[in-house]
């Protein structure tokens, strides 16, 4: 087996057409179907077949796809480390950040870490938690920045929360209790509260910490977005719940107004995430630096 029958096998399970894999690599059909047959005689299983004249991956196909994705993320990033050990500043950091990190918390933090490495690239991935999780364990990314709520595998990840993120309770400055300020939970419980949907990692963290207290939401509003929530709240369609962090723009422009509990808090940890037996770029390094020094500032 070597990199260049991963290779082709790679193209061929996303094109699976034998002419389209030899243009992509430059190179013979037949030359192509020697190195997927000797790949196929070093596994010992097929990795193809045809049906109808048409290609498709077999189940164990589908299987070694996912090893050889790995194998190639993990051959790119080592070429990338190596180049850093010349000049730490200079090469491409690859990693993700749930919805309320990249948008609010982190393009700030890149900002200020491009001004002292103004020639490294960087790459950040903004999607679902699952998604995110996906990524980090083909290789596809460095490291993830999300919320300490959501399970991540302390076996096999290093875990680093670096800020605490305090969620607070916002209404429209026309609400009742937008003067007084601060309020019991009981006094807002009848209230609609605009949350996001299912499978949504703030939402999990929000009715955890209720069910804690042993206090529910009598009326949702599901809106799947943080600045449609902020709208519907601006506009008096509800109150909500949401980081500090995002809505602080609104609060300082007086478009919003906080509600302080008396009686309970919520605040979660913001971490990064990577592989424990993972290695760490002198670039990346840098960036977790700034990172951890900005997020405390």
């Amino acid at each position: 087996m070597n990199l260049n029958q991963i290779e082709a096998f790679l193209v061929l399970s996303e094109c699976l057409s034998v002419t389209e894999t030899a243009q992509r690599l430059f190179c013979t059909q037949p030359s192509i179907s020697i190195k997927i047959r000797k790949l196929e005689e070093d596994l010992k299983t097929v990795l193809f077949e045809r049906v109808n004249n048409r290609l498709f991956l077999t189940p164990q196909g589908t299987i070694f796809k996912q090893y050889a994705i790995q194998i190639m993320n993990l051959i790119k990033a080592s070429r990338e480390h190596v180049k850093q050990f010349d000049n730490p500043l200079h090469g491409t950091i690859k990693f993700g950040a749930s919805n309320f990190a990249g948008v609010y918390l982190l393009p700030k933090i890149m900002a200020i870490y491009k001004k002292e490495a103004p020639t490294v690239n960087l790459s950040m991935d903004i999607s679902t938690s699952s998604q995110l999780i996906q990524k980090l364990e083909s290789q596809e990314l460095e490291f993830l920045i999300m919320s300490d709520h959501i399970y991540i595998d302390a076996e096999k990840y290093k875990l680093d929360t670096f800020l605490t993120d305090p969620l607070v309770v916002i209404c429209s400055p026309s609400h009742r209790l937008a003067k007084i300020g601060h309020c019991q939970f009981s006094d807002i419980e009848s209230e609609t509260f605009l949350i996001k949907p299912e499978h949504s990692a703030t939402r999990d963290f929000i009715l955890s910490r209720l069910e804690e207290e042993h206090k529910t939401l009598r009326n949702v509003m599901e809106i799947s977005s943080l600045e449609g929530i902020k709208q519907g709240v601006i506009h008096g369609l509800g109150i909500s719940i949401v980081s500090k962090l995002a809505v602080l723009h609104e609060i300082r422009a007086g478009v919003l107004c906080e509600i302080g509990l008396d009686d309970m808090t919520f605040s979660r940890g913001i971490r990064y995430v990577h592989h424990k037996d993972k290695y760490i770029s002198p670039a990346t390094r840098n960036f977790l630096s700034v990172l951890t020094k900005q997020s405390n500032m």
